[in-house]
């Protein structure tokens, strides 16, 4: 079945090419976004409307049911909870290695390295999925995870005692974004020294998964290798002087005699240093705009920090910063009453299924204590996110932490990621006092 799904991939390839550079244009055209809303209603992927607000829209789509065949842009969209645990449950597809070497903007850039990124553990099937996934575990198990924490506090802690003497400063730059990034760099070993570039770096490659962004190729294709050449040295450096850290472990990882490849080394800790910087800063930033506006549930926070667990957990369902995900459906699946053909894109829109009105009561209010929430926000099944406990604790500490220390602290300026697949502030600019 997957044999003859890769034979459609060409057409699919062709018409992709034609009509993604115009969607790109007019996409970032407000004046143009109007004209292009009305044919793909009910649901345009690339109404700029979706980057300030997309739940409005996922409410409008959720009108004509959990599943949605959406002919006119090739996708089955999901909006609805049980339907999205199904989907990302199902025995489907996530390879996509042949359509991405045959698009713009991937296919400009040097197949190596996309070689490098289509091997990613984020993007292949089993068996390969089983394996790398088997060799990875070891490093991020809950007592490994756990016994980060005062590593977590200490980064915090370090990067607020910086903030605290600024009346204004940006978030998502000076805090949201560092956390994750320092943490990812420590536990790999990187020198301290290298943190900052790597968060550069994790910026500008985070645009992979979202083509319909137009992020420059050139640009990408020298951020990608300038990350590898840093691994890389690190490598080098564990086989002859083996340390404590995550590096090392995959480095020496084996597995019934079997062994990471350097490409596999490569796109491992590529997938750690970007999957861990961007859900866990969208994370942070999106939870810190909204108690901006909820004064009551900032209050509840810092009066009652036992609450902090739960209510990262009601952060990542109220505002998810993974918004989407996609599958190829390799076998005909029945959902929500309909049979999704073999060869069809499905479209989880996580962000709309964290908002089912069949589950959560009232699901656009925040409720730190809301019972529960289980949100999907990193997903379910074999492809659940790897880093998913490290990502809560970090998202638990860094909120907690900044209001406390910062309790008074007011947003002077917004700007929202243009991503179709990320959620979270581009520019965060708070005042503390």
């Amino acid at each position: 079945m997957r044999d003859r799904f890769r034979e459609m991939l060409p057409d699919q390839a062709t018409t992709m090419a034609m009509v993604l550079p115009t969607l790109r244009r007019v996409a970032r055209s407000d004046r143009m976004a109007g004209w292009l809303n009305r044919p793909l209603a009910p649901f345009n992927p690339l109404d700029p409307r979706r980057h300030i607000d997309p739940y409005p829209i996922y409410e409008s789509l959720r009108a004509h049911g959990p599943v949605y065949n959406h002919t006119r842009i090739a996708n089955w969209l999901i909006t609805g909870y049980e339907e999205c645990e199904q989907v990302l449950r199902a025995p489907v597809s996530v390879d996509r290695s042949e359509l991405i070497t045959k698009i713009p903007p991937y296919k400009h850039i040097d197949r190596n390295l996309i070689d490098m990124v289509v091997t990613m553990m984020l993007m292949v099937d089993p068996p390969d999925h089983t394996r790398l996934r088997k060799l990875v575990n070891r490093a991020f198990t809950p007592r490994a995870i756990a016994q980060l924490e005062p590593q977590v506090e200490k980064i915090t802690d370090q990067i607020l005692d910086e903030l605290e003497p600024l009346d204004e400063f940006d978030v998502m730059h000076r805090f949201a974004s560092q956390v994750p990034i320092y943490m990812i760099g420590s536990m790999l070993g990187v020198d301290a020294e290298q943190w900052p570039r790597l968060h550069e770096l994790s910026d500008t490659i985070a645009f992979l998964v979202d083509p319909l962004s137009g992020f420059d190729v050139d640009e990408m294709a020298a951020a990608l290798s300038e990350a590898t050449a840093i691994f890389r040295a690190e490598f080098a450096k564990r086989r002859i002087n083996p340390q404590d850290d995550i590096m090392t472990a995959l480095v020496n990882a084996e597995e019934d005699g079997d062994r990471l490849s350097e490409r596999e080394l490569e796109s491992m800790c590529l997938l750690l240093m970007v999957a861990g910087h961007e859900t866990t800063s969208g994370l942070i930033g999106n939870a810190l705009v909204t108690l901006s506006r909820d004064h009551a549930a900032r209050r509840q926070l810092i009066d009652a920090p036992e609450l902090a667990a739960n209510a990262t957990e009601e952060f990542l369902r109220h505002d998810s910063p993974v918004q989407n995900t996609d599958r190829v459906v390799t076998e005909p699946l029945e959902v929500g009453g309909h049979v999704i053909p073999a060869g069809a894109v499905v479209t989880v829109l996580i962000g709309a299924a964290n908002r089912d009105p069949r589950v959560y009561t009232d699901p656009a209010k925040l409720q730190l204590d809301r019972p529960e929430p289980h949100p999907f926000s990193f997903g379910q099944g074999i492809h659940y996110c790897l880093g998913a406990a490290l990502a809560r604790m970090e998202g638990r500490i860094a909120i907690r932490s900044f209001v406390e220390r910062f309790p008074e602290y007011r947003v002077d300026q917004l700007a929202w990621k243009r991503s179709t697949t990320l959620r979270g502030p581009a520019n965060l600019t708070v005042t503390t006092r």
